[in-house]
C-alpha cells in the first residue's frame, strides 16, 4: 500500500465516533467522521475511500440507504455495517444484499475492528508497485500465467485453467471469507452485465469449484439471495505471488 488508508466513518453517536476515529488514526488510518447519511454521502461523493464503517441507525438517510448509494456508484469500496445486538437477522441478511462485506455489533473491540479492516484491506487493497500473478493455496499453486494449478514442491501439473477461470479464481481467492455479490463478478470478469453472462458465469461457477476440490477444505459457496463466498480456514488463507512491475 502507498498510502494511509482512507476510512469513511459514518456514526451520529458523537462520543462513540471519535473514540472509533482516534483508535483507527492511531493505527494510521486517514478517517473523516460524519454525524448523518447525507452528509456522508455528500462527503463521498467529493472523495476517495478505502473501506466505509456505516452505522445503520443514522439521522436523514440510514446506513441501508446510504450503502445503497454507494453500490449504485461502485462495487468495489468495502462496507462494513456498525450495528447494535438488537439487529436482527433479516436486517443483517439485507445489509448483504444491498452490497455489505460484514457486520461488527456494538460494543465491539477495537482490535477485532483493527483486525477486521486489514484483513480485507489486504485483499481489495493491493501494492501498486507489484504484479499478481498466482496464489499459493496448502499445497497447490494457483497460476494466472501460466493457466495451470501445479502441486507446489514437485510441480507436477493437477489441472489447466481457461483464462476465464483464471481471473474467476484470481478474482475469489483475493477475497476469501467475503460475501461478493454476482453483479460484482460479472463486471469485473466479464466486464458487462446481462442475461447471457449471467448464464455463462453460472457455468464457470460450476467449473471452479470442480478445480477448488484439489483442497477440500476450501469451498465456494452460494449465500442464498445474496451471493458468494470463497469459504478457506485461517490456517489455510491463500499467498499471493507477486512479481516487481518494473
Amino acid at each position: 500500500m502507498n498510502r494511509n488508508p482512507r476510512v469513511l466513518l459514518v456514526e451520529d453517536d458523537k462520543a462513540f465516533g471519535s473514540i472509533v476515529k482516534q483508535h483507527l488514526e492511531q493505527a494510521g488510518y486517514n478517517v473523516e467522521h460524519c454525524y448523518d447519511g447525507i452528509d456522508a454521502w455528500n462527503l463521498y461523493l467529493r472523495n476517495r475511500y478505502d473501506i466505509c464503517l456505516i452505522d445503520i441507525v443514522i439521522p436523514k438517510m440510514n446506513g441501508f440507504e446510504l450503502a445503497r448509494h454507494i453500490r449504485k456508484s461502485t462495487l468495489l469500496t468495502p462496507i462494513f455495517f456498525l450495528s447494535s445486538e438488537r439487529t436482527g437477522d433479516e436486517d443483517r441478511i439485507n445489509g448483504f444484499q444491498l452490497g455489505g462485506d460484514g457486520y461488527l455489533i456494538k460494543p465491539f473491540s477495537f482490535e477485532e475492528l483493527l483486525r477486521r479492516i486489514r484483513v480485507i484491506l489486504k485483499w481489495t487493497r493491493p501494492n501498486r508497485t507489484e504484479l499478481l500473478i498466482g496464489h499459493n493455496l496448502g499445497t497447490y499453486t494457483y497460476h494466472y500465467r501460466k493457466l495451470k494449478i501445479y502441486e507446489t514442491e514437485s510441480k507436477l501439473v493437477k489441472s489447466k485453467l481457461s483464462p476465464i477461470e483464471a481471473k474467476m479464481l484470481r478474482y475469489f481467492l483475493c477475497r476469501p471469507n467475503i460475501i461478493v455479490q454476482k453483479d460484482e463478478v460479472l463486471l469485473r470478469v466479464w466486464g458487462k452485465e446481462d442475461f447471457y453472462a449471467s448464464r455463462s458465469m453460472d457455468v464457470f461457477i460450476g467449473r471452479i469449484r470442480k478445480q477448488l476440490k484439489l483442497e477440500p477444505r476450501v469451498e465456494l459457496e452460494t449465500v442464498y439471495n445474496v451471493g458468494l463466498r470463497l469459504n478457506v480456514p485461517e490456517a489455510l488463507l491463500p499467498v499471493k505471488i507477486c512479481v516487481p512491475l518494473t
